[in-house]
């Protein structure tokens, strides 16, 4: 989306160049050349606003923890020449190709040279910051948050040892620190291109100064990062609040709490339709994300009925499970959505007594909830 400051600009550099073309004109200059000129300066500079972009010669930073491979060809099936370490300095020698989107991020591949080494990475997986200088500002952010609003001796003080980076994408980051009620919490903060400087990035939007939980990903069709976050209500609950990422930052779209989403469960996520959500009692209503209108819309209910029974296998390369009821009634569970109680089947084994509840959605029954006796 091309910023309305340089829109403006366009129309009145288009203004100046009418007054120019009667003068050079009346002096027999060739105006066609100096129109070009201006064009190929305007398009880039609308194609510079993007903060992933990469000229020779920059200097850019690994984003992913895991680090990233340096390929002898612009593919991601090449040969591996090295793994580059997270927060490595690369410098660009040239890019290749048109912008696509692959593993979760957009970019385009670029050559780099590492460590007397030349080769490709894709560049959606680099930053334009190191990443370890973002510890320090966010530490003494807080700190002096937390002072203003509480009292001294329930003032925290972290150490920068407490901070940790969990995820990196276009210039925002994800932070691990402190928190009183669970181990960790997260925060969300930017990397400013022009001004060489960190923000807290979800300060105006964001209901919790520390977040229970918060994911980057990209949910719409368009090239600007969006958020998930969460604020846990308990086990399994979770307060949602869903944004959208834009050219001025994030825009709020939905959030649980705002909506009387009660029994609230956060299910999955994903690009557009692959988004779903679900609340309720007795009866359970089921959302997804559409992606053309930016809206959630109910697509499913069912009546949530509970038992009790023994679990006869738990299978979890093809993630299902068995479970035989009080009345010997065998039930086979598959990773349906939701899959809120899948993340507990490494705890189960077979033999356990359990209570579970399950909904009835397009004929299939899925299960939500379950808990040894």
């Amino acid at each position: 989306m091309i910023n309305l400051c340089i829109i403006v600009q366009i129309y009145n550099l288009h203004d100046n160049i009418e007054s120019m073309r009667e003068i050079f004109m009346k002096k027999k200059i060739l105006f066609s050349s100096i129109s070009a000129t201006l064009v190929c300066f305007i398009s880039l500079l609308v194609l510079s606003t993007h903060s992933v972009n990469a000229a020779e010669g920059d200097d850019k930073y690994v984003a992913p923890k895991s680090g990233l491979n340096l390929r002898s060809n612009p593919d991601k099936s090449s040969k591996i020449i090295t793994l580059i370490p997270f927060g490595a300095k690369v410098t660009i020698e040239k890019s290749e190709g048109d912008e696509i989107f692959l593993d979760g991020r957009y970019g385009k591949w670029v050559n780099v040279k590492y460590d007397n080494k030349t080769g490709w990475v894709f560049g959606g997986f680099l930053c334009d910051f190191k990443p370890d200088t973002v510890i320090k500002p966010v530490v003494d952010y807080y700190m002096n948050y937390f002072k203003k609003i509480l009292d001294v001796k329930d003032r925290p003080h972290w150490k920068y040892s407490e901070v940790s980076i969990k995820n990196i994408m276009d210039n925002y980051i994800i932070l691990n620190v402190p928190n009183g009620m669970y181990d960790s919490g997260n925060v969300v903060w930017k990397y400013d291109t022009r001004q060489k400087t960190f923000f807290e990035a979800c300060k105006e939007i964001c209901k919790e100064a520390i977040l229970y939980k918060a994911e980057l990903l990209y949910l719409d069709n368009d090239k600007y990062p969006d958020l998930v976050v969460e604020q846990a209500r308990h086990l399994e609950y979770a307060d949602v609040e869903i944004l959208l990422g834009s050219e001025n930052g994030f825009i709020k779209i939905y959030d649980t709490s705002d909506c009387d989403m009660n029994d609230g469960y956060f299910l999955s996520i994903g690009r557009c339709g692959d988004m779903e959500l679900a609340y309720g009692g007795d009866t359970m209503h089921f959302l997804r994300f559409n992606c053309s209108n930016r809206k959630f819309e109910k697509y499913a209910k069912s009546k949530v009925t509970e038992s009790d029974g023994n679990i006869v296998s738990v299978d979890l390369k093809n993630m299902f499970i068995v479970i035989k009821d009080s009345k010997d009634k065998t039930y086979k569970f598959y990773k349906h959505y939701p899959s809120v109680a899948f993340k507990y089947l490494k705890e189960l084994q077979n033999g356990d007594k359990v209570s579970f509840s399950y909904v009835t959605i397009d004929g299939k029954k899925t299960i939500i909830s379950i808990g040894k006796n």
